[in-house]
């Protein structure tokens, strides 16, 4: 408890995380492995016999040779074979995947319980990185090679930064699927001008993870090293100071809100030592004070709000 405090020293926590919930058990389908461990010999018949469970994947006729040609191609392209393994390296199996993810899901119905929860699949994407986790009505897919791991060699080689490699892990893999859910199925929509409003969206994402996923480290949520969150800390009221002192809460330029929103090495105007997207460091703090500040206000309720001014001036905030 001692190193928990001190790790999460300066930062407000979300007040309503311990909850009385119950576990809604999940069970992953995981079209990727069950995919290339298929006998080739027997290709076609193999695909029947998945496909009414993974016909998200094969929704095609099977009896059409050029379909299963493709498919062929696929399972024995030879990059995608390195993958898949690897791949089977990190996740032999779901059920660390699927315990931390019932959790978060259990939660979530906890405070959304009008909201469907959807039938999950996994794949092997050729490392689509552009877009790891989706969803689709009821359905949710999850690439599990987006999720190897920073040494991973092929994310080097597809030229990534080592900012963005660093949180292509396991451990980012439950983030992104709820930030996923929060996107599709949470956020309210609505004009975002200023850089507050910018913040305060962006403190509200990061909220919604507090409370869902209440035990994940925060330089995980935010996807800061411990070393970065350390500084954001430590230099919470300097970054204040400096957007009060240069007039930036209320400013509709975009270059001035990109960099204090943007991912990147660290953010412009500041040391190179500081993590990027200290906007959303500040956005996150202000959010979780007024909740603190407003036990009354519920999380769906906050979620909902639009006028950033009034968050900011009832959660009091000044580092």
């Amino acid at each position: 408890m001692l190193f928990v405090s001190s790790c999460n020293n300066g930062v407000y926590k979300f007040p309503q995380a311990d909850i009385q919930y119950s576990v809604t058990e999940l069970n992953i389908h995981r079209y990727g492995k069950t995919l290339f461990e298929l006998d080739t010999n027997d290709f076609q018949n193999e695909l029947k016999n998945i496909q009414d469970e993974f016909r998200l994947f094969l929704d095609a006729d099977l009896n059409d040779s050029v379909n299963v040609m493709q498919l062929s191609g696929y399972v024995t392209d030879t990059q995608l074979i390195s993958i898949y393994r690897e791949s089977v390296e990190v996740y032999p199996d779901l059920i660390k995947v699927e315990t931390l993810l019932s959790d978060a899901f259990s939660r979530y119905h906890h405070f959304f319980p009008d909201t469907p929860l959807p039938e999950i699949f996994t794949y092997i994407s050729d490392l689509y990185y552009e877009m790891p986790v989706w969803k689709n009505d009821s359905v949710m897919v999850i690439a599990l090679d987006i999720y190897l791991g920073k040494d991973f060699p092929l994310y080097n080689k597809l030229g990534l930064p080592y900012y963005k490699v660093r949180c292509m892990t396991p451990e980012n893999l439950p983030i992104d699927v709820m930030k996923t859910i929060y996107f599709e199925d949470v956020a309210t929509n609505y004009k975002k001008r200023t850089l507050l409003d910018h913040m305060i969206e962006s403190g509200k994402i990061l909220t919604f993870l507090d409370a869902i996923l209440p035990g994940v480290p925060d330089s995980v949520k935010i996807c800061y090293s411990s070393k970065k969150l350390e500084w954001a800390i430590k230099n919470e009221k300097n970054i204040w100071g400096f957007l009060i002192g240069n007039d930036l809460l209320y400013s509709t330029d975009y270059q001035s809100q990109t960099r204090l929103i943007q991912d990147g090495p660290f953010t412009n105007g500041f040391s190179n030592n500081s993590p990027s997207r200290l906007g959303v460091f500040i956005g996150w703090q202000i959010v979780n004070q007024y909740m603190n500040r407003n036990p009354e206000i519920t999380l769906d309720q906050m979620l909902k709000m639009t006028d950033s001014q009034m968050i900011l001036q009832k959660s009091a905030y000044k580092p």
